[in-house]
């Protein structure tokens, strides 16, 4: 968000814009983009670079967060220097894929020894392990990749020694640090639930590349995660992959603990062999743990569910992309008859046989594979389709439309889409639509726009079948299934300022002709 191009940007730094240069000229930086900075950081509060007084909106730290000497302090200057509904993004590197590979995670009590000794420079400590531990795969400080490859360290013992031991009479530059997706997420709920920050996660996105992103707002300050479930898959992360050049020869069949279960069953075993993909959590009655998010108690369904008089008594459904069957669970509690899922991810289809199995669901039939052959194919129509985040995945949103609409008078939608209100130029979600297309669809001209995913490497993605999904703007989506006959829509989870994305519910109901 430079300021070059307008953006009300004020930039903090830990020197002024002629160190910078001096600093990056020599390691192949382009400093010409180096823009001015307008406060060094001291300690001091951000809120006295907001003219306005009403605080900032957001606050963007990029590869931050892991230098700071007390993050506690820094997240505690944020959270007072935004708006009440300001977000804080925070762009982390993942140790897995840097030179912090050889290092352990950091945790929160760490982070609190230096919040309470008001730490202002790195500890010897920080420093040692920083030049001492730095790692190498074949050669290079960063990846992406997640297999092979050969690791060195980088620094030695003596080096690490020789800069901790010095005096520290100006900032040393260090990985204090050290993170993985769930570790991090894990330090920031126990900063919230200890009333350390007043700001909860407002949304994660997983590792790419090298980095993952987390949002903070103090709108979500009541918003808790799963401890419990955070640090397992802490546990997960921490496993890995062997690398390639430490991997020790294995026997054609593996009769170790990976291979074999030989406690007792229960449903922890189950979920435990897809343990680094799941998205949701179970109802806390069943006493499992699997993801994070409570799919299982969505207020989407909820809202479906009532605007059908409160009741899905006796229907068959069709539901699109089940991810892992929390929702069909939901469906099937409300009182429909049946549920059949279609699902195209491997990894997701086996994970709602998970959860069919453990939490009873008899009336539900999972099938594996692309539901678009299967929709031109199949002459059957259900009264209701769900269809809940699928329809930014496609690559041809209309041609789904349409065979949804020849298939049910009754179709939910929920899905991200292109808004130019709530995406006005300079938004910086616009920078991940890379082109658009025009398209002419009975008498309508619709405009498509194509948001690929970029690199993904956490197996938790579940994205669609091709890489390059077409996104539908707000209201070429409501004309769209206006033209199709829907004369009832109903709309609500309206999530303008979603950082993937707008995003909203949608039920529309055509009168049976």
């Amino acid at each position: 968000m430079p300021k070059a191009e307008g953006y009300r940007t004020r930039i903090i730094d830990h020197t002024d814009a002629d160190g910078l240069r001096r600093k990056y000229s020599a390691m192949g930086v382009d400093v010409s983009r180096v823009e001015e900075v307008d406060a060094i950081d001291d300690g001091g509060e951000f809120g006295e670079l907001d003219d306005s007084g009403e605080g900032f909106d957001f606050i963007v730290a990029s590869h931050v967060f892991e230098h700071l000497p007390d993050p506690i302090h820094f997240l505690q200057r944020c959270e007072r220097a935004l708006k009440p509904d300001g977000r804080l993004f925070l762009l982390v590197p993942d140790r897995r894929f840097c030179f912090d590979y050889l290092r352990p995670t950091s945790t929160a009590g760490q982070m609190l020894n230096s919040y309470l000794a008001k730490q202002r420079t790195h500890t010897p400590a920080a420093l040692f392990d920083h030049h001492a531990y730095n790692a190498l795969r074949d050669g290079v400080h960063v990846w992406a990749e997640s297999e092979g490859g050969t690791f060195a360290f980088g620094g030695t013992a003596r080096a690490g020694y020789d800069i901790a031991a010095r005096r520290q009479e100006e900032y040393l530059d260090a990985h204090a640090w050290v993170f993985t997706p769930s570790t991090f997420r894990l330090i920031a709920e126990d900063l919230r639930s200890l009333g350390l920050i007043g700001m909860g996660e407002q949304f994660f996105h997983p590792s790419i590349g090298c980095e993952f992103l987390a949002v903070l707002s103090p709108a979500q300050a009541q918003v808790g995660l799963d401890r419990t479930a955070l640090a397992l898959g802490a546990v997960a992360e921490a496993r890995g992959t062997v690398p390639a050049s430490a991997a020790p020869a294995t026997p054609a069949v593996d009769f170790g603990d990976e291979t074999y279960v030989k406690s007792a069953p229960c449903a922890q075993h189950a979920i435990d062999t897809l343990s680094d993909s799941w998205v949701g959590s179970f109802p806390a009655a069943l006493g499992v743990q699997a993801g994070q998010v409570a799919l299982h108690d969505d207020a989407r369904i909820t809202w479906l569910v009532g605007l059908l008089g409160g009741s899905l008594r006796d229907m068959e459904v069709l539901e699109l992309g089940p991810l892992e069957a929390s929702h069909t669970a939901m469906l099937l509690d409300a009182g429909a008859r049946s549920v059949l899922a279609i699902e195209a991810n491997r990894r997701a289809y086996l994970r709602c046989l998970v959860t069919k199995e453990i939490r009873g669901l008899r009336d539900a039939s999972f099938l594996l594979g692309n539901f678009v052959p299967y929709l031109e194919t199949e002459p059957r129509s259900w009264p209701l389709i769900v269809a809940s985040g699928v329809l930014y995945h496609m690559t041809d949103p209309l041609r789904l439309l349409e065979l949804l609409s020849a298939r049910t008078d009754r179709l939910f939608l929920w899905t991200h889409v292109v808004d130019a209100k709530a995406m006005p130029p300079g938004d910086p979600r616009r920078a991940a639509i890379q082109g658009r297309e025009a398209r002419a669809w009975r008498d309508m001209d619709v405009t498509l726009h194509r948001r690929p995913y970029g690199r993904v490497t956490d197996p938790a993605f579940c994205g669609g079948t091709d890489e390059d999904p077409l996104w539908m703007e707000r209201d070429d989506l409501l004309g769209v299934l206006r033209r199709l006959g829907f004369d009832s829509i109903d709309i609500a989870h309206e999530t303008p300022d979603h950082p993937a994305g707008p995003a909203l519910s949608i039920l529309a109901r055509r009168t049976p002709r």
